[in-house]
Formats: structure tokens, sequence, C-alpha cells
């Protein structure tokens, strides 16, 4: 399975960085969804506005751009609240290192859309209404939560 913000369509291209790439690169870089390699990506910290593999997902299952609204208010969510938190580093950087496998094993199975799609009405939009709200610990909590429950579903037998 490959990165979900690349497709074929007669071409290789990259979502995340809205421009075609060569097949190479797609064999070098996405195909076996290695952020930690893939040139878009690499040299990114938890200080940069990318890193929001969970939600990225959904929000491309949903056909969302990479700039839209809720994913702007989670970045926005994780770059000043959570950052303040007391073990919200931490938290963060626990996240990028098993968010983008758990993209990669739902990306693995039969509906993978299906799941992202489900992800964004149970995960994604409850928390950005939580942060409209300024329920901000609620939404941390939530996206919390669904992250540790995903990684126990999805990483527990790799």
């Amino acid at each position: 399975m490959s990165c979900p913000y690349y497709y074929w369509n007669n071409h290789f291209a990259c979502r995340k960085a809205n421009k075609d790439v060569n097949e190479d690169t797609y064999y070098k870089y996405c195909r076996n969804y290695d952020y930690g390699d893939c040139p878009i990506y690499k040299g990114q910290t938890s200080s940069d506005s990318g890193g929001c593999y969970l939600t990225s997902a959904c929000i491309a299952a949903k056909g969302l751009p990479d700039d839209c609204y809720e994913l702007q208010t989670l970045r926005h969510f994780r770059d000043t609240y959570l950052r303040a938190k007391e073990n919200g580093a931490s938290d963060i950087e626990h996240y990028y290192r098993v968010a983008p496998r758990i993209v990669y094993e739902i990306s693995s199975q039969i509906n993978p859309q299906e799941i992202f799609s489900e992800l964004y009405e149970t995960l994604v939009r409850p928390c950005v209404t939580l942060i409209e709200q300024t329920k901000l610990e609620d939404a941390y909590l939530l996206y919390k939560r669904v992250a540790i429950e995903l990684e126990q579903e999805y990483l527990a037998t790799i």
C-alpha cells in the first residue's frame, strides 16, 4: 500500500506537495509509506504546520484540501494549546512516531476510505467542534483516546 497523499492517474502526483512526481520518487519514498525518508516530510519537526497524519488522511478521504478549516484548526490547536501543556511535547512526539504507521495500516485495509471517513465524523469533526466551543481539554482527551485506541487496534500485532 502506498501513501494516501500520492495518487496515480496516468502519472504519479503528490496531493501534499500539489505537484507531479516521477515514478522513481514514488517507489523510493511513497510506496512504502515511509514519512521519515519522504522529501516532503523530511526535516519536519513538531513545530511545523504539517504532521497531522490521521487528520490529513481523514481530510483526504472526504476530498477536502490540505488547507481546509478542520486541518488548520487542529494544527493551530496542536501548536498552541497542546504544545503548552505539560507533557504536550511528548504526546506530540509519540503521535509522530505512531500515527504514520496507523495511517499505513488503515490504508492497507479493505475499506480505508470508509474507515477514514468514519474517523472524520467521530474524531476530526467533534474535536473541531470542541475547540470552537473552547473545550480544549475535552478536544485533547478525545483525540488522545481515539489515537491510543487506533494504536492498540492497528499496531498491536506489528
